[in-house]
């Protein structure tokens, strides 16, 4: 198969790794005298866009929505690498690196974790972004990630994890590549135990916190931060919908709870968040408060229901109860999912938006590393100059390894 990549063909590449993959239907690991040597996948084809929406906005859009490709090592069970490029989103998408971290690992139960990478905070943030459930994580999650912690975080972070608990603190600067806030300051922790764990019944419940104490700050402007996200779905023909635009700011923080129930093939999870903002509008001293939450409901119809990882605290995808590499029993591992979700920024003279959306999804995996999603979206936002509500659908292609 030949196929010519340029700039911005997502598709084109994707369909060059999915032949590829096929083919050997197995992803080889290199072992070298003890050092392993992983290569890491995670590509996805996202299509779709609204049905219905007024305002009326663009309609389909097709687009590489994450292109992250690169390989973990793991050198004699001490020390793991991390090294990791992400060529999206394409078409136009500000190409950066995605992970670039070094982890010891060589004592029993801890990590200490420094470079570019995902510090712990939120139990849907610290789902892979592959094994998440729906195509796009909950506004109020990325919301509150995005302000301290999320991807491509320049971050050092200490960590313990068994198999009933999980606690990590971290201190965090800005992002990789383009960008504003590298000179950002902040604190991040995670508190996640299991006070039921059996064969059947597992409960997850944990606690989350950020704080910045050093806003970024562009050359000798004064810092500011700005809270904004797209509407659960992004075939990158949208504005983001939910938007403070940029506040003059001297502190702020985010803090929640999250909890998880699975019992045999069904999962519910959820979270709630408050964030708090220390402006300086109008010269003046103001506490904002803006707030959100979400549940969902998963239930894998064939295959092993998701397992709770102790390094995350987060649950994985769904996976084969056979030892089947392709089609699980027959057709493959399927999962059907609801979700609802709420995110106010609304507080004082600032009008971001009040954003509620329900979803409706269905995953397929019909081999271990590929994943089909078709994803159903209603949503409204309203308390803003310009009220909106939609229609949209959503269908992703993925590989990841």
């Amino acid at each position: 198969m030949s196929c010519r990549l340029q700039a911005g063909s997502a598709f084109c590449a994707v369909v060059l790794l999915y032949a590829g993959t096929t083919r050997a239907q197995s992803v080889p690991t290199i072992d070298l005298h003890g050092v392993t040597i992983k290569p890491y996948a995670t590509d996805q084809l996202d299509v779709g866009g609204f049905a219905n929406a007024s305002p009326t906005r663009p309609g389909t859009g097709a687009r590489g929505a994450r292109m992250r490709n690169g390989v973990r090592l793991n050198i004699h069970k001490q020390v793991e690498i991390g090294a990791i490029w992400d060529f999206g989103p394409a078409p136009a998408g500000p190409m950066r690196l995605f992970e670039g971290q070094v982890s010891y690992v060589g004592l029993r139960h801890f990590v200490f974790t420094a470079g570019i990478f995902k510090p712990s905070f939120g139990l849907e943030s610290m789902q892979a972004q592959g094994d998440t459930v729906f195509i796009e994580r909950s506004s109020i999650s990325t919301l509150t990630r995005n302000l301290a912690t999320g991807i491509e975080r320049q971050a050092v972070q200490a960590e313990t994890y068994g198999k009933r608990y999980h606690f990590a603190l971290s201190a965090t600067a800005g992002t990789a590549g383009p960008g504003e806030n590298g000179n950002q300051r902040a604190m991040a922790f995670r508190l996640v135990g299991l006070p039921v764990r059996t064969r059947s019944v597992l409960l997850h419940v944990g606690f989350s916190g950020e704080w910045v104490f050093r806003p970024a700050s562009a050359g000798n402007a004064a810092p500011v931060l700005s809270l904004s996200d797209n509407p659960e779905i992004n075939p990158g023909t949208v504005s983001k919908y939910l938007n403070t635009g940029k506040i003059l700011s001297d502190s702020a923080g985010a803090f929640g709870v999250e909890t998880a129930v699975s019992w045999k093939k069904l999962l519910f999870q959820g979270e709630a968040y408050d964030i708090v903002l220390n402006s300086r509008i109008n010269n003046g001293n103001q506490r904002l408060r803006f707030h959100g939450w979400y549940g969902q409901l998963g239930y894998t119809i064939n295959g092993r229901q998701r397992e709770w990882k102790g390094r995350t605290a987060a649950f994985s995808s769904p996976s084969c109860d056979r030892k089947q590499s392709v089609l699980c029993n027959g057709y493959g591992v399927l999962e059907i999912a609801a979700r609802y979700s709420q995110a106010d920024l609304e507080s004082g003279p600032i009008h971001g938006g009040d954003q509620q959306t329900g979803s409706l999804a269905v995953n397929w995996w019909p081999t271990g590393i590929i994943r089909t999603t078709v994803q159903y979206e209603y949503g409204q936002v309203t308390r803003t100059p310009s009220a909106e509500h939609f229609h949209a659908i959503m269908s992703m292609f993925q590989i990841k390894f």
